[in-house]
């Protein structure tokens, strides 16, 4: 196996991190693309415990970990701000008083005027035949301003229950101009505009309101230009992340004429669809409206170890980044994780190799894909062994996929622990028994040491 550590520059990484002695340690900055996106599963405390581990610096808001001290001295995104702001949840099988019905018609995106409610409120997406999320009526001036205040003073809550987790920005899923509205409970449903229930890009219009903006998607698009200036007023440091299923279908074609499109265009795209569009697809750059270090895979589809290197390898090569957004899967090939502890090691482990390529600031010169292996002096990955070098710190994750896996000693390093790790890929216990070292590299022992996540800490 190629020896993908070399002497120089292993010398290199650890004068930046675990070899100097912790006062003359020079700490990265966080940085906003190094996020972890769970929110919608798992608990907070384990998303935390697992995150720090990692060495995320963001993660997604879950309730709850404001409470929990392994916030401290992370940074939060608030997942699709607006949902934190009014009950999104509408219940076709329910009664509502006047006034619940009242500010629902007057603040929510309306699909006719001749049904009671809640027959009259566009739907969106569904959680089940009784109910449906309701979205707000962005052609309204009013909405927004309302929206957006709230937005800010939900953030500034948080804070003040933790000052030292601090906020960091927002994340949208489905950020697509004219909305996401769905036209069936059936699933799969169907993604739909405005358009089909009203003939246009608009809504109908109540007749206590007044519609500020002719269509939903202008008045979508002035929502996101005044919550991120609004925001930095009081955050000047706030960041704004989106993951459209396809970057350049999704977001940059339909922005990409507006005057105002570098004003709208967040700091972060993410991909939701598998496949390396996000890395390959020149139209995105071309744009100029993102560029290739600002962009990720999240997909959720794909289970395989072979689609997960290719996702892997290709954002290493471009700078971009891969992590999760909402839920580890459900969809495509990928079972549908409830939980962080549930993730086989290897996918957890295979989503960092571009991240930690970029934090370790591993030359493009040095980071190589043949199609089949990735590797550079800080990172390997094969179909048989996955070894990557964690920033700031002297340790080595493996995880060994055949019984061939071998993971090459760093030249001029000494191998002073090994330890199997948990299900939050927490150093547990010694496993000196579980693995070879054999010369220059370290291999499994036996078909119990695959598909495990091992720690090794060098010196």
């Amino acid at each position: 196996m190629p020896n993908f550590f070399s002497l120089s520059a292993m010398l290199l990484l650890f004068a930046c991190s675990g070899n100097l002695s912790e006062s003359e340690t020079v700490k990265r900055k966080h940085d906003f693309r190094n996020f972890y996106g769970i929110v919608w599963v798992g608990s907070p405390h384990d998303n935390l415990a697992y995150a720090k581990q990692m060495g995320y610096d963001y993660v997604f808001f879950q309730k709850g970990m404001e409470q929990d001290s392994l916030s401290d001295g992370l940074y939060f995104y608030i997942e699709t701000p607006e949902y934190s702001v009014y009950n999104r949840n509408i219940y076709t099988n329910r009664q509502y008083t006047p006034e619940q019905t009242h500010f629902a018609e007057t603040h929510f995106a309306l699909m006719n005027d001749s049904k009671p409610f809640p027959g009259n409120i566009a739907r969106g997406w569904f959680f089940d035949r009784h109910t449906f999320t309701a979205q707000l009526d962005l052609q309204q001036q009013k909405v927004i301003s309302w929206a957006i205040d709230s937005i800010i003073n939900y953030a500034k809550f948080i804070e003040t229950q933790n000052p030292k987790f601090r906020f960091g920005g927002y994340a949208w899923d489905v950020p697509q101009p004219p909305g996401d509205f769905w036209d069936t409970i059936q699933n799969p449903g169907r993604q739909i505009t405005l358009a089909h229930w009203t003939g246009g890009d608009y809504g109908i219009k109540h007749p206590e309101v007044t519609h500020d903006f002719p269509t939903y998607s202008e008045g979508r698009i002035n929502y996101y230009k005044q919550l991120y200036n609004e925001t930095r007023k009081v955050f000047p440091h706030a960041k704004f992340m989106m993951e459209p299923y396809r970057i350049y279908d999704d977001w940059i074609q339909p922005v990409s004429d507006r005057a105002d499109a570098d004003e709208v265009t967040p700091d972060v795209l993410a991909q939701e669809k598998f496949g390396t569009e996000f890395a390959d697809d020149e139209r995105i750059f071309n744009s100029g409206l993102i560029a290739p270090d600002h962009v990720a895979s999240t997909t959720p589809d794909r289970y395989g170890e072979a689609d997960n290197r290719l996702f892997a390898a290709k954002a290493a090569l471009k700078g971009a980044w891969f992590s999760w957004y909402g839920r580890f899967g459900g969809t495509g090939d990928m079972p549908g994780f409830q939980s962080v502890k549930e993730v086989p090691a290897r996918l957890k482990l295979i989503r960092m190799l571009p991240n930690w390529e970029n934090l370790n600031r591993t030359t493009f010169d040095q980071r190589t894909w043949n199609d089949t292996v990735y590797k550079s002096p800080t990172a390997f990955a094969s179909p048989d062994v996955i070894a990557l070098k964690q920033p700031d710190t002297n340790k080595l994750f493996i995880v060994f996929l055949t019984e061939k896996g071998k993971a090459e000693i760093p030249e001029g390093s000494k191998i002073t622990s090994i330890y199997a790790t948990d299900e939050l890929f927490i150093e547990d216990n010694e496993a000196v028994d579980e693995i070879t070292i054999n010369g220059s590299y370290i291999a499994p022992n036996n078909e119990g040491s695959l598909n495990k996540g091992y720690i090794v800490i060098l010196n």
